[in-house]
C-alpha cells in the first residue's frame, strides 16, 4: 500500500520488480532424471538384462568366494598380543600335565564311541572356547591294563579321527620323535582344509606312558605367523608330572 501511494502511476510489473518475490524453478536431480528414463518401456528390457547379469555375476562369486570369507573371518587370527601377555600355567587332569597357554581351557568332555568307552577307564578333555583366534585341546586317557597302549595305537587313534571327519580333506603331515618329561613322544604337524573353505594348520602331540595317554592337539590359520609361534610355545611348556 504505500508503495502504490509513492508510486501512483506504476504498473504491477514495476511492482513485482521492485519489492517482488521470485521463485527459482527447482533443476530436477540427474540420477532420478536417469533412472526414470530407464525404467520407460523402450529401455525396460536393457534393464532387466542389466540386473540379471548383476544378480549372476553375485551369486557366482558368491559360490566361490563367499564361503572362504565367512570362514575366514569365523577363523580369525591369534592376536598378538598373545606373545606379551600373562599365560595361564595349570595342572590339569588324574594323570598330571603342566601346560602354560594365553587363553584358559575349560572342560570340555565329549562322549566316546563305543569301542574306545570298552577300553577306557578314564578319560578327560580340556579346551578354550571358539573364536580366540587358536584352539588348543587337551585329551587325557587312561585304558584297561588289557588294552595296548603305545605310541603307534596312539597316532593311528589320532589319525582315524581326523581322516574320518567328513569336514577335513587334503590332508598333510610330518612326524618326529620328542622328548617330554623324560618320556617318548611323537609331535605330527601339518595342514588340512576345513569345510573345503579354509586351510587350516595343527600340532598334534601324543605322550604315552604305560596306561595312560596324553594329546595336546592345536589347530590355527594355516596363514598365521603369530599362530604358529603361540603353539610352539604351547608345546614347549608341556610337563608330565
Amino acid at each position: 500500500m504505500e508503495w502504490r501511494l509513492r508510486s501512483p502511476l506504476a504498473s504491477f510489473a514495476e511492482y513485482q520488480q521492485v519489492v517482488g518475490i521470485s521463485i527459482k524453478e527447482k533443476k530436477p536431480n540427474a540420477a532420478a532424471v536417469w533412472m526414470k528414463r530407464q525404467f520407460q518401456p523402450v529401455n525396460r528390457g536393457k534393464l532387466i538384462l542389466f540386473f540379471s547379469i548383476v544378480i549372476l555375476l553375485m551369486a557366482t562369486a558368491g559360490s566361490l568366494f563367499g564361503k572362504r570369507a565367512v570362514y575366514s573371518l569365523f577363523y580369525a587370527k591369534a592376536p598378538k598380543n598373545y606373545l606379551y601377555n600373562n599365560w595361564h600355567t595349570a595342572t590339569i587332569g588324574r594323570q598330571a600335565l603342566e601346560i602354560s597357554t594365553p587363553v584358559k581351557l575349560w572342560i570340555h568332555d565329549q562322549p566316546l564311541e563305543k569301542e574306545e568307552a570298552n577300553m577306557t577307564e578314564y578319560a578327560k578333555s580340556y579346551r578354550n572356547e571358539d573364536g580366540n583366534g587358536i584352539l588348543i585341546t587337551v585329551n587325557m586317557r587312561s585304558y584297561r591294563q588289557d588294552i595296548t597302549n603305545n605310541l603307534a595305537t596312539a597316532v593311528e587313534a589320532s589319525h582315524h579321527i581326523l581322516q574320518n571327519s567328513r569336514e577335513v580333506t587334503d590332508i598333510h603331515c610330518k612326524s618326529v620323535p620328542v622328548l617330554i618329561s623324560g618320556m617318548q613322544g611323537v609331535l605330527e604337524e601339518g595342514s588340512y582344509l576345513y569345510k573345503g573353505a579354509i586351510k587350516l594348520a595343527f600340532c598334534n602331540l601324543m605322550m604315552v606312558r604305560e596306561s595312560s595317554r596324553w594329546q595336546i592337539y592345536i589347530s590355527y590359520r594355516d596363514d598365521d605367523e603369530v599362530g604358529q609361534q603361540v603353539a610352539r610355545r604351547v608345546l614347549k611348556s608341556v610337563k608330565i608330572k
